[in-house]
């Protein structure tokens, strides 16, 4: 029996990379697309945008 648990289970001890066995998913952050940075630009800009608004509104209802 001894002779088969080897072979179905292999020694956590073996050299991994994390990295590399998570492949593609670690590429898609490390260069993102041209449409992704718009995107993400884009959502930027919405944020600050809200962000400045809801400022705005504070200040408008502050007791003076």
């Amino acid at each position: 029996m001894d002779e088969h648990r080897d072979e179905k289970f292999p020694s956590p001890a073996v050299d991994r990379d994390p990295l590399r066995d998570r492949g593609s998913l670690v590429e898609e952050y490390e260069h993102p697309t041209t449409h992704q940075m718009r995107i993400v630009g884009q959502r930027r800009t919405d944020a600050e945008a809200k962000l400045e608004r809801q400022q705005r509104e504070a200040r408008e209802k502050l007791p003076e």
